[in-house]
């Protein structure tokens, strides 16, 4: 049966809160990335957070090459990456606060990394339940469900939630930035898989297994809070959904791996 058809129920007990100090050390594990692209809608989206006031003082006469509309999309990008870093925020203190642990923050990039948020063993993709790798799943799922629907369209290319109903809350979208993708990225160690993984002959490589635990991961986050799929881009991005999974195996690794620890 597909995800999208199942249902679920929510479960807010306390293996939600449960602490991420008792991770066992020697697991490796999954760095979900979440790389949030803002819409740079500047034709549609500049008339109405740029007041041609800021148009004018912000032209150089003297720099020929620089045009008014160049100037509207510099601004309007400068409030969209504010707006993407109140949401990496928001989703760092969220995370935390419901015991969470080591979340780092890229704002420049639009990273937010969980080192200790979803972990297999060498050569595993599976997350096993009622583990903590499920329990960060769900909170994440919950957290994005609450920050997002601010950011971005539905799949008829309108806010998803009205301008008016997210002034109130503390990640409002005055900015009109909206989002075009969110990337969950599989990662893996740098141990060469000889042959294939046991119970699993198609996963022999590590570039595989990466993209498994992306999409393992990607599906838990859906199953727990479906309302998710119903995050779309912009129609200037291709009004896709948001969400999106890309995996890398052993090319981006967050560290040398040339010691134990």
């Amino acid at each position: 049966m597909s995800w999208k058809n199942r249902n679920h129920a929510e479960q807010e007990d306390e293996s939600f809160f449960v602490s991420m100090t008792d991770i066992m050390v020697g697991l490796l594990f999954i760095f979900i990335l979440i790389i949030m692209y803002f819409a740079l809608q500047a034709k549609m989206d500049a008339e109405k957070i740029i007041s041609q006031e800021e148009v004018i003082a912000a032209y150089i006469p003297e720099d020929k090459e620089v045009t008014v509309a160049r100037k509207k999309l510099d601004l309007y990008k400068d409030r969209v990456n504010q707006q993407r870093e109140k949401i990496l925020k928001w989703l760092k203190s969220y995370l935390t606060t419901r015991g969470v642990e080591s979340v780092e923050l890229d704002i420049q990039n639009g990273i937010l990394r969980l080192p200790e948020g979803v972990l297999f063993d060498s050569g595993a993709y599976e997350i096993k339940p009622l583990s903590s790798a499920e329990n960060t799943a769900k909170i994440l799922a919950t957290a994005l469900s609450e920050v997002l629907p601010c950011s971005v369209m539905t799949a008829n290319g309108v806010p998803y939630r009205p301008y008016v109903s997210c002034n109130l809350t503390s990640f409002n979208n005055r900015n009109a930035g909206y989002i075009e993708a969110i990337f969950l990225e599989g990662h893996t160690d740098n141990i060469r898989i000889k042959k294939h993984l046991p119970g699993a002959p198609l996963l022999d490589s590590n570039l595989k297994l990466s993209a498994r635990r992306a999409t393992n991961t990607f599906e838990m986050i859906m199953d727990s809070k479906e309302q998710l799929i119903e995050f779309y881009a912009p129609v200037s991005s291709g009004n896709e959904p948001v969400l999106a999974v890309s995996a890398y195996g052993k090319t981006r690794p967050i560290a040398s791996n040339d010691d134990l620890e």
